[in-house]
């Protein structure tokens, strides 16, 4: 009887436990999802504008070609998505009138990018971030970057390059914009950080428009361009003027203070902040000739930065470091660059542009009045009892901030080539 009593009681504490169990109750099938790949937020009056790039999964399954926007070598690429937009009083509620056109769940966890209009960001960051940080699904990791202009113009325009989704061409540029030295790709994360932060001011870059030209069509099948070339657009070879794709590039980043955006960075004043933020993997600089003026490569392999704070006379001053190492890579004149005085001249022209990069940001970001080389956290973090004194009054004094940038640089090799080659004279 005993045996029997336990055995009923671990079967019914087995049943209980059991109805406890996770299971399948909130699945969500893949294909009942609406995967988008990157946002577009705007402000146009009162209203918040939401535009979504929406992947469309006929056009990438099986691994196809993914745009396939017509026939014929002359077909324009197209992406892999279609683009849907939405008006509101709050980015949810956009968002929520968005939903109400898509057939399937929209499912924001893999979204690669999101795009800010100037008007928007001009206003303030807040919202968008307060709102993309509320979603339990969205990942902190997106990239964020900013517009001249509508940010929607830009996600309904751009036609696809290499990628099938614009949010994959910004996983590509992320990669490559590294390597380049103009500039880096921040996440939400990275944006919140530094909003957050002493300085309470960011840089984000900047993404517009890049037409560039397919390659033109000669014979086989017509297209619109052949069209356009037999109405009298043909060159002397017979070859049809070719199309034109707009892709996107980075140019420049948008300064924040305060979640505001108050000015703008040029590509060689996005390097000069990547120079002292440690962000800067290669870079390729344009050095001349003394003889001739003519143009000589160098490739910047290594390079790293350090910021302190030094008093002097009862003022703090900063002193900004940098160090430098690069290749010779191409050279247009004939100069012997194996002379030991031949290196330095080069040496001493990397350290001049490089410096001339930092002094042209440094002054940018002072007439905007927004400390985005964030030297208010790393006085902060060196001299606390310091910042503790100057942090009422930091925007002022930023302002007015002496800086001293020394920068040393050194030329490794010079490629396979030592002294350059040139033609036998006769």
């Amino acid at each position: 009887m005993r045996k029997t009593s336990s055995i009923f009681f671990l079967l019914s504490l087995i049943i209980i436990l059991l109805l406890f169990l996770p299971g399948c109750w909130d699945r969500r099938e893949i294909n009942e999802l609406a995967f988008i790949s990157s946002f577009a937020f705007d402000l146009e009056g009162d209203e918040r504008i939401v535009t979504a790039e929406i992947i469309r999964p006929a056009a990438v399954a099986g691994g196809g070609e993914g745009g396939g926007g017509g026939s014929g070598a002359a077909a324009l690429p197209q992406r892999a998505a279609i683009i849907s937009s939405e008006r509101g009083n709050t980015f949810y509620a956009a968002g929520r009138r968005l939903a109400l056109r898509l057939p399937r769940c929209a499912y924001v966890a893999h979204t690669t990018a999101v795009l800010v209009g100037e008007g928007l960001a001009r206003q303030g960051l807040t919202e968008v971030l307060d709102f993309l940080d509320r979603q339990q699904e969205f990942r902190r990791s997106t990239f964020i970057l900013v517009t001249r202009g509508p940010a929607r113009g830009i996600l309904i325009r751009a036609q696809g390059g290499l990628e099938t989704t614009l949010g994959r061409e910004l996983t590509g540029l992320d990669k490559w914009v590294k390597v380049s030295g103009y500039g880096f790709i921040p996440s939400v994360h990275d944006v919140l950080l530094d909003l957050s932060g002493k300085a309470a001011a960011t840089a984000i870059p900047v993404l517009e428009l890049s037409p560039q030209p397919l390659p033109p069509v000669v014979g086989g099948q017509a297209s619109r361009s052949d069209a356009s070339a037999r109405s009298g657009g043909q060159g002397v070879s017979g070859a049809a003027e070719p199309e034109i794709v707009r892709t996107v590039r980075l140019n420049g980043a948008g300064l924040f203070h305060h979640d505001k955006l108050v000015g703008w960075f040029d590509e060689r004043q996005s390097r000069g902040l990547a120079w002292v933020k440690n962000k800067v993997r290669r870079a390729v600089l344009e050095l001349r000739c003394a003889e001739d003026q003519k143009a000589v490569s160098v490739e910047i392999t290594e390079a790293k930065s350090e910021t302190k704070f030094l008093m002097h006379n009862g003022r703090i001053q900063a002193l900004i470091k940098v160090e430098v190492e690069g290749s010779l890579l191409e050279q247009q004149c004939f100069h012997d660059f194996t002379t030991e005085a031949a290196i330095k001249s080069l040496e001493s022209q990397i350290a001049n542009i490089i410096t001339e990069e930092i002094n042209s940001a440094i002054a940018e970001a002072k007439k905007a009045g927004t400390d985005v080389f964030d030297f208010g956290g790393t006085l902060y973090r060196k001299e606390p009892k310091l910042w503790k004194q100057i942090a009422p009054q930091w925007d002022e004094e930023f302002k007015k901030l002496p800086l001293t940038i020394q920068v040393k640089a050194k030329i490794r090799r010079t490629g396979l080539t030592g002294r350059p080659w040139q033609p036998r004279a006769d």
